[in-house]
């Protein structure tokens, strides 16, 4: 896939996910800057965690999870993460799920 195909489904993911996330009351948008200013990192902004979306036939989740964790900082990581015509999956640490329980 070309890198502007890639990138169209990317976006296309990411507005999918964020209406999900609206729907289920939360208020988040898209990061408007794509990773171009320090404090506004994650695909996803507004949520009480750090999100980052991936829609991607080969899976490498220990690596898009190694990615999600640098850049976290101190906020719960959270990776969604589909194949095309599957469900939507979430991945997190242990640790992140439980703080997430707390709440």
């Amino acid at each position: 896939m070309s890198g502007r195909s890639s990138r169209t489904k990317g976006s296309a993911a990411e507005r999918e996910v964020v209406a999900i996330l609206k729907e289920a009351g939360y208020d988040v948008r898209r990061c408007p800057y794509s990773g171009a200013l320090e404090w506004m990192k994650g695909d996803i902004v507004g949520a009480p965690w750090h999100v980052e979306v991936k829609r991607c036939e080969a899976l490498r989740i220990p690596e898009w999870m190694r990615k999600l964790r640098e850049q976290a900082e101190d906020k719960p990581g959270v990776l969604i993460f589909r194949r095309s015509r599957e469900e939507w999956n979430v991945c997190l640490r242990l640790e992140d799920f439980l703080e997430l329980m707390e709440e």
